[in-house]
């Protein structure tokens, strides 16, 4: 078989081609601008037409582009980011009530139970007003698929604002032991799941328009995770219920509590960074292959 027969249909038409916008070079970053598709980077030596094939996103480009991307972007980030917030201040509230056979630092001891719980409801209720431009967009022709996931979400974060103003203001007729399970796991519980629909039938739709999310399959936060580790809060909460104060079960209960939510956070700060990875193609789409490269003269 001769050279001529060895040649890539692929690098015979890219051989009639130069990269006519900026593309750095995947490897060192090189500008490519205005070099031959089918040659290699001058600085890495890495073959341009392989940077090319990671650049350009052929499904991304079939699924059309979304109204107000900037606004979308932004909106389920930030949504991410101080739903993030308001659960982490909830756990903080949770060590400050620890029994005192939790080996709990001084300084959760010390905190104020309700003034924390008013900051996770003020965090949530700000995640909320961050997601409203999304809620707004749910029925522009390319968001119509992700409605459904658009609305639990909204549905969800306003709940879970209402949960936490519901257990400050019990907090402050009731300790912190005594307020019952409905305030401090019901309600959020329930106010935990919605989002966390909302998110499942939300984030993986649009996900697909990156790259880096449809590739990230071991990085890529799974809201089924979530859900099981709420249900081992629940069981940590309802032991913690049953025994006495003085029973080491109910110190297993609670951190057992603690250690779910723990994974909760863990889950939700992979979450913000795949949500991050959506918000950068969202509002830097990548380009379609006859924008990246021009026929030579």
């Amino acid at each position: 078989m001769t050279d001529a027969q060895n040649i890539s249909p692929i690098a015979e038409d890219l051989g009639q081609m130069l990269v006519a916008i900026a593309l750095p070079c995947t490897k060192c970053g090189y500008n490519l601008q205005g070099l031959g598709a089918d040659l290699d980077c001058p600085e890495c030596s890495k073959p341009i037409r392989l940077t090319i094939f990671e650049v350009v996103d052929p499904v991304s480009k079939r699924l059309g582009k979304i109204p107000n991307p900037k606004a979308v972007g932004n909106a389920i980030v930030l949504a991410v980011f101080f739903f993030l917030c308001s659960i982490t201040i909830a756990i903080f509230a949770m060590y400050a009530g620890a029994p005192s056979l939790l080996p709990v630092p001084i300084v959760f001891q010390q905190m104020d139970v309700s003034l924390c719980v008013w900051v996770a409801h003020l965090a949530g209720l700000t995640s909320l007003l961050c997601f409203i431009p999304l809620i707004r967009l749910r029925h522009q022709d390319e968001l119509q698929a992700c409605c459904r996931g658009i609305e639990l979400t909204g549905i969800g974060l306003l709940s879970w604002a209402i949960a936490m103003a519901t257990v400050a203001m019990a907090l402050y007729q009731h300790a912190f032991h005594s307020i019952g399970v409905l305030y401090d796991t019901c309600i959020p519980g329930v106010a935990s799941v919605l989002v966390f629909s909302g998110f499942r039938r939300l984030i993986p739709r649009l996900g697909q328009r990156s790259l880096a999310f449809r590739q990230a399959q071991s990085s890529r936060q799974r809201m089924n995770v979530m859900f099981a580790t709420l249900v081992v809060f629940v069981v940590g909460r309802a032991i913690i219920q049953v025994f006495s104060s003085t029973s080491v079960y109910r110190v297993f209960g609670l951190i057992l509590a603690v250690m779910s939510m723990l994974l909760i956070i863990v889950g939700l700060l992979t979450l913000l960074r795949n949500v991050i990875w959506i918000r950068k193609s969202l509002i830097s789409p990548p380009p379609a292959l006859n924008e990246l490269l021009k026929t030579m003269n």
